[in-house]
């Protein structure tokens, strides 16, 4: 008797042993917070590189020849309908990353091994690929057909993530968080996710990241839902180790070179060549601007004051091929991506920076949310936001749109012809007689002229041009236009920079 006792109460005591071990194990996001916050009372340690000098001196196409191989992706032979590939260590991706896999076993690190990879006709030794490891993954779901997974997320470098929305192809990437990135910029990483397993049948996948950076560590929840918009449900909860005035939240990185609104005179074939044509906001009281992208020879910095935005984002409102004729590329099918706040953001603004460039492989446009004040030391910055990856959405804006911008520069210094497109909403169905008018705004030291609004029964749209003058350059000047009928607006507010 005495014996069957003993065995029960050491039953009961291994028992408890492995629940509160399979506790410790499991995770959650108040976890990666407290790791977070934990890290930001210590001095930072950056990530180091692979050291393989032979896969830090890979070349962009010997990089994309390591090739994972499909029968280790993640979840595979479970059939969920979320499964996820992995990136190694080379090139410019040479930070290797932990990654964790949670299910209800708990939290457990990935394993990596270079035989999980085909180096292709990369002459590496087994001593150079033993020193890499994993630099991102991607995760892939039938977003276009059921019997297909298709990729649809990557996370890839620093803090970069991009995805796509059904029938797209990739373009402009998001960040977790940025940094002075008009002055010297930080680039915080992302060194640490969890991949957490979904159920049979899943339609939404969550993933949790730990930030690490000089001036800041944070933890991140996504939740991602694919589909013919794809949502991410982002929480971000940040720890400064110093204060920081240009942190940038939500920021979108994306490229333009140039489009209808700008010359193409060095002998380019195609018309346009951009991955978003412009930035729109839908401001704190309701109203719905857009700032079309531009080429310049200088950087370009655009900030527009704000109180608890409503969204933002950099996207790609052209959507017919003959704008682009580029079948490899496929500008045309490129995703925008808006950011809608989860609740009041305060006060702030969101600004916008265009770099020169001459040629589409310099990501050269970067639009954030900056609180006012930025961000202080030792003090916990909680944001939630809904990121979208989305190609033509009618509610966005509810109103009539500016299709095109064009500029006429006359060749004189001081005058310029602006003509603008604009369809959609009540707008579209208008007679060519009713009494539409333009509402045009210039800064204190221009004047307009000559304002004409004419239906084009061409297309269905509605066309305004203007004279824009002034008798100096020596600052930018803020251009505004909207239609309105009966005191009604019809259309967002178009709104651009004269600069010299």
């Amino acid at each position: 008797m005495k014996t069957h006792l003993v065995f029960a109460v050491m039953t009961l005591l291994l028992l408890a042993f492995v629940i509160s071990r399979k506790q410790q194990r499991t995770l959650t996001f108040d976890a990666v917070i407290a790791q977070a916050e934990d890290l930001a009372s210590h001095p930072h340690t950056p990530p180091q590189e692979t050291p393989s000098k032979a896969l830090r001196e890979l070349n962009y196409d010997k990089y994309r020849d390591i090739r994972w191989r499909d029968e280790h992706t993640l979840w595979r032979k479970l059939g969920l309908p979320f499964q996820a590939k992995f990136f190694f260590t080379g090139h410019i991706h040479s930070k290797p990353v932990t990654i964790y896999q949670v299910n209800r076993d708990g939290a457990g690190p990935l394993r990596f091994s270079p035989e999980f990879f085909d180096f292709g006709k990369n002459a590496l030794s087994l001593s150079d690929t033993g020193q890499g490891g994993y630099s991102g993954f991607r995760i892939h779901y039938p977003l276009n057909r059921p019997d297909n997974l298709d990729e649809v997320v990557v996370f890839l470098g620093a803090s970069y993530f991009r995805a796509v929305a059904k029938d797209q192809v990739y373009g402009i990437s998001a960040r977790g968080l940025a940094i002075d990135t008009l002055k010297k910029e930080e680039f915080p990483d992302f060194t640490t996710f969890w991949l957490v397993e979904p159920a049979p049948g899943a339609k939404e996948l969550t993933i949790y990241a730990l930030l690490e950076g000089a001036s800041v560590t944070g933890a991140y929840e996504f939740r991602i839902v694919p589909g013919i918009g794809t949502r991410m449900h982002v929480r971000a909860v940040l720890f400064p180790r110093r204060d920081i005035p240009g942190i940038g939240i939500a920021p979108l990185t994306s490229m333009f070179w140039f489009g209808e609104n700008t010359s193409n005179t060095f002998g380019d074939f195609r018309p346009e060549v951009h991955d978003s044509d412009g930035l729109q906001i839908e401001r704190g009281n309701g109203e719905w601007l857009w700032r079309p992208l531009a080429w310049s020879k200088q950087t370009q910095v655009s900030v527009f004051l704000d109180e608890n935005p409503k969204g933002f984002g950099l996207l790609q409102r052209d959507r017919d091929f003959t704008h682009y004729q580029d079948i490899e590329a496929r500008y045309h099918l490129r995703p925008g991506a808006w950011v809608q706040p989860d609740g009041p953001w305060g006060k702030g603004s969101i600004q916008l920076l265009q770099l020169p460039t001459n040629n589409e492989y310099m990501d050269n446009v970067v639009a954030f949310w900056q609180p006012e004040g930025g961000a202080r030391k030792g003090e916990r910055l909680d944001l939630s936001y809904t990121l979208t990856w989305l190609g033509e959405n009618p509610a966005i804006p509810p109103l009539a749109r500016c299709l095109a911008t064009r500029i006429d520069y006359q060749d004189a210094p001081y005058y310029r012809m602006i003509v603008l497109d604009f369809s959609g909403g009540e707008l579209s169905r208008l007679p060519a007689g009713a009494p539409v008018r333009a509402d045009v705004w210039i800064g204190e030291t221009g004047g307009i002229s000559d304002v004409q609004v004419k239906k084009n029964d061409f297309n269905n749209s509605w066309r305004v041009s203007f004279i824009a003058s002034t008798n100096q350059l020596k600052s930018p000047i803020e251009l505004r236009c909207a239609l309105k009928l009966d005191g009604r607006t019809l259309s967002e507010t178009w709104t651009d920079t004269w600069r010299n």
